[in-house]
């Protein structure tokens, strides 16, 4: 797969079919989306290209900071695994935001990229304003030489899968709802960091990282885990939250506690999957009632196993 950014040239002769969107999380919705998009692209001949953003355009837009579900190298990664021949990535900014919808359809998408395709969702809008939507696209789009396939809703539980719906799973702690609609289990990668040695007083040692905070997170408390090092996966349980009986830390940190490990962790790079909570954050009255409690959680998670 080729990464491009919206000022690199591309070749005259080359065409493509492209799809829409933003793409946070790259859930099951999105997945048939691109699955669409390849597979037509391939039947016609041409190149494949995903258009979309660095960051959320809602920062913009909203002038407030949309958690996201993943960070941009795991949405390469996902691109790349779907077959995606080409990735453009675009800064969103106040110049994109105000080109017109119609601009980017004759400027952008047809005279740029001469593109013959184009798939997206039921709900997409673009241009200055929002005004672009999948009508206007289709319209033009027929007029310019350029195919339009509209993606239905994917439905899940009787509720349309969406990125929002997936950051309010997260906060509620769901799940096993947020790995259905993604299609995998949430997960969260980091730098193994020093700690206060308290899980390894007590006898349960721990591998603490510090998620960005730019992403949305699962609710605080305690989750059965896998925990993936050096390639190998391991289960796990995790607490999730601020640690409050045993520090007044403002930071959420992820401690995750491996079964059946017993190898060099600090400064690795692990990735923790979440499976299934196990109960909410609570602060304990002492050391002592604390260590009575993990015991508990994790007879809970070996049942699960």
């Amino acid at each position: 797969m080729r990464i491009i950014g919206a000022g690199d040239e591309i070749g005259k002769d080359e065409r493509y079919g492209v799809g829409l969107g933003n793409f946070d999380g790259v859930h099951r919705a999105h997945e048939f989306l691109i699955t669409e998009l390849v597979q037509l692209c391939k039947a016609r001949g041409i190149a494949s290209m995903i258009y979309t953003f660095r960051e959320h355009p809602g920062n913009l837009l909203r002038g407030k900071k949309i958690k996201l579900i993943s960070p941009l190298d795991r949405k390469i990664e996902r691109f790349r695994e779907l077959g995606v021949d080409v990735l453009c990535l675009v800064d969103f900014n106040r110049e994109f935001a105000n080109i017109d919808a119609e601009e980017f359809i004759n400027g952008i998408l047809k005279n740029k990229y001469n593109v013959e395709l184009v798939v997206t969702g039921f709900n997409y809008n673009f241009g200055k304003g929002g005004r672009g939507n999948t009508d206007m696209l289709s319209e033009i789009g027929a007029k310019l030489g350029i195919d339009v396939v509209i993606v239905a809703p994917v439905m899940l539980e009787n509720q349309i899968i969406s990125s929002s719906l997936i950051r309010e799973k997260l906060k509620n702690g769901h799940m096993e709802s947020v790995a259905n609609m993604l299609g995998r289990y949430y997960s969260i990668r980091g730098t193994v960091e020093y700690g206060n040695k308290i899980g390894t007083e007590i006898g349960f040692p721990t591998a603490n990282i510090i998620p960005l905070e730019d992403f949305a997170l699962p609710k605080s408390g305690v989750y059965y885990t896998k925990t993936i090092v050096d390639g190998a996966e391991y289960k796990s349980i995790t607490n999730i939250g601020r640690k409050p009986t045993v520090t007044k830390e403002k930071r959420i940190i992820i401690e995750t506690h491996i079964f059946d490990f017993g190898g060099w962790l600090y400064g690795k790079e692990i990735e923790v999957l979440f499976i299934r909570m196990i109960r909410n954050e609570k602060k304990f009255d002492g050391i002592s009632e604390l260590k009575e409690q993990i015991l508990r959680d994790i007879d809970d998670v070996r049942k699960l196993f």
